[in-house]
């Protein structure tokens, strides 16, 4: 197949040596389905797939999953424009599983009749390992005393010279740059101009901790303090040395070292600390959730228990009366034991106490076996179920059970919120070679874009507390915990008072 586009003739030799003798690699691919409509040698080669493999490909099977949505927006934005200039680094994957680097351009032609777009793909695998190389000796530098010299030409690094017996102070470096001033403007550098900026809770103990240093030298002495800004603010300051020079009887005479401003770092220690604490806060929530829920369960069991034989108690029946009574009794029960149930679900998901296995599932049969369950919810709202099986042989990498609850959790919300006479929709189809989509959609409530923001907050039933649905509002917060942690997502979509979709993708284990 030629890689000419429709372009006149006279432009299609330099088109087609510009295409296959590119040693970059180059690809079109259609607008509308993603799918490789050419590709040239260098191509071929770098990513390991023959071209007819590519032809049977998407432009998504070579990312990775959490660039997808990602690529998807600049699919979406490149159609609008003509040319699209370079982008990236994108993370590719080749046929042998190896990760590269690549920046793309693109310019939109038409290809066999078709809207596509022409894609040059410069691979910078070695750039980015090389930059994320450089990175790391640029921290290392900053750790290291004997390479402070090469880390000033590599950050925001003041410098400063101190003579402990003639007690003077020079700085040279960012050092006005870190303090937001010039040194014209701050003027004479001396120890007491300069120590004038420092806090002054921090004065003494910073005094101290040199006195300390100095009475039993290190390697290399270090302290931070808050030094006061141009600007009038605090910023948090680290200052590295190390004794460059001892007099002739020993003592230190002179010390050199570094300045850095480290108000950042310090702002995302204490980020860290306070995420650190929350999450440590959710873990004991959940396992006060599990244990209450534990408890709450036995004592429930028997008080459904009793409730039941009550009703089958056939030597003291019960009157009518005390008999709706008793199903009153049950019915609460069965729904508080639905709710332990659920929130010793998401407790054991959070604190990640969930085995999930990773087998082939027939996910067809699945949905089949789901319908089937909730039948009986079906006819007593006289709903329409339509099924759209695309792929009626698909298996998908999952956990039998939890994709089951999953699935159940959406038709059961898809009946739940509902109009009577409505329809629920349920549908397979392939993502890819590599993924498969569960979707359930229904008439009725819809959703709105603010109730799609919270979709997913436990115990958020989105404004219809008091409409006559039962539910928990845990049911689509386990759901999605589930999914992503066997390798899949949930995604929502929905029209206020009309229709909502939700869509299942999971890994596929052909």
């Amino acid at each position: 197949m030629s890689a000419i586009p429709d372009i006149p003739p006279d432009e299609a030799v330099s088109y087609q040596q510009m295409f296959h003798a590119n040693p970059q690699s180059m690809w079109i691919y259609a607008q509308d389905t993603l799918q490789f409509l050419d590709v040239n040698a260098a191509a071929v080669e770098r990513y390991g797939y023959t071209r007819d493999e590519f032809l049977h490909m998407t432009i998504a099977d070579i990312r990775p999953p959490h660039e997808l949505e990602a690529m998807y927006q600049a699919v979406r934005d490149a159609r609008a424009r003509e040319s699209v200039p370079v982008s990236g680094p994108w993370h590719h994957y080749t046929k042998s599983g190896e990760s590269l680097f690549a920046r793309t351009s693109s310019h939109g032609l038409v290809y066999q009749g078709r809207d596509a777009r022409l894609v040059l793909v410069i691979d910078v695998t070695r750039q980015v390992a090389m930059e994320a190389e450089r990175e790391a000796m640029i921290a290392a530098l900053r750790k290291s005393q004997e390479r402070l010299d090469a880390a000033i030409t590599g950050g925001n690094v003041g410098l400063w010279e101190r003579d402990l017996i003639d007690r003077t102070l020079s700085c040279g470096g960012r050092w006005a740059d870190i303090l937001g001033t010039t040194p014209e403007a701050f003027g004479p550098v001396t120890v007491q101009s300069f120590f004038a900026l420092c806090h002054p809770d921090d004065v003494q103990p910073s005094y101290e901790r040199l006195r300390a240093f100095l009475r039993h030298p290190a390697a290399s002495y270090s302290d931070e303090f808050r030094m006061r800004h141009a600007s009038g603010r605090w910023i948090w300051v680290m200052s590295r040395g190390r004794i460059a020079e001892f007099a002739p009887d020993g003592q230190a005479r002179r010390m050199v070292g570094t300045l850095v401003d480290i108000t950042d770092l310090k702002a995302a220690q204490a980020a860290r600390e306070q995420q650190r604490a929350a999450e440590q806060a959710s873990a004991m929530k959940s396992q006060f959730l599990a244990r209450v829920s534990h408890e709450l369960r036995t004592p429930l069991n028997a008080v459904l228990g009793f409730a039941q034989l009550l009703q089958l108690d056939m030597r003291v029946p019960l009157t009518p009366d005390q008999r709706e009574r008793v199903r009153f009794i049950e019915q609460a029960g069965q729904h508080l034991l639905e709710l332990i149930t659920d929130l010793m679900d998401l407790s054991r998901i959070e604190v990640d106490a969930v085995d999930l296995q990773s087998v082939p599932v027939d996910v067809d049969g699945l949905i089949s076996d789901c319908v089937q369950m909730v039948d009986t919810s079906v006819r007593e709202r006289h709903l329409q179920v339509e099924r759209s099986i695309d792929t009626p042989s698909a298996w998908a990498l999952a956990d039998p059970l939890r994709l089951r609850q999953c699935v159940l959790n959406l038709l059961s919300n898809a009946i739940k919120y509902n109009r009577p006479g409505g329809t629920v929709r349920v549908g397979l189809a392939a993502d890819g070679a590599k993924h498969l989509t569960v979707s359930v959609w229904n008439t009725g409530a819809g959703l709105d874009p603010a109730q799609l923001q919270r979709l997913y907050e436990p115990f958020n039933r989105l404004g219809r507390d008091a409409g006559p649905e039962g539910g928990t509002g845990i049911g689509l917060a386990i759901t999605r915990q589930l999914i992503e942690r066997m390798g899949g997502r949930i995604d929502a979509a929905g029209a206020p008072g009309e229709w909502a979709l939700f869509t299942l993708t999971m890994r596929s284990a052909a």
